[in-house]
């Protein structure tokens, strides 16, 4: 399955890999992705996407508020992130 804006989605290599992040932007070849800690929503990580894996969508609430306002805080992305997850950390 293809991951698209709001979707969390796992990175398969580089120095994150195994690390669950937020696709905040994507254009034709890549996805933006952030997890509002080491990598954040300023500055997020430009990913190929067959370099990531689809993990499910966040929670409505985020997702409802990246498209009205078009970015999300870095305490949000961590806390769709926790959602996602299970828990909070």
């Amino acid at each position: 399955m293809q991951s698209h804006v709001s979707d969390i989605v796992l990175s398969l290599s580089g120095r994150d890999r195994g690390k669950p992040m937020l696709v905040i932007r994507e254009d034709d070849t890549y996805l933006y992705l952030a997890d509002g800690k080491g990598r954040r929503a300023e500055n997020p990580k430009r990913k190929k996407r067959k370099h990531t894996a689809y993990q499910g969508p966040c929670d409505e609430w985020t997702r409802e508020r990246l498209f009205v306002n078009g970015r999300l805080t870095n305490s949000e992305i961590r806390k769709a992130l926790a959602l996602w997850a299970g828990g909070i950390d």
